[in-house]
């Protein structure tokens, strides 16, 4: 293998890498924001959940 071939190897492998390295941030990203959705979504039914409540408590 001559200089050349192996200085294309080696930038191969680092530009597979650092794809690597952006498909597992982007994974913990998805997962992250899906969280989030969820976490403001409890937040959302909690303060609907107390509405329901102080409204029934009027009708009563």
């Amino acid at each position: 293998m001559d200089q050349k071939q192996a200085k294309r190897l080696a930038i191969t492998r680092e530009l597979m890498e650092n794809a690597k390295k952006r498909i597992d941030l982007s994974y913990e990203l998805e997962q992250d924001l899906e969280n989030l959705e969820l976490q403001r979504r409890m937040k959302q039914l909690n303060l609907e959940g107390k509405l329901l409540k102080k409204q029934n408590n009027e009708l009563a």
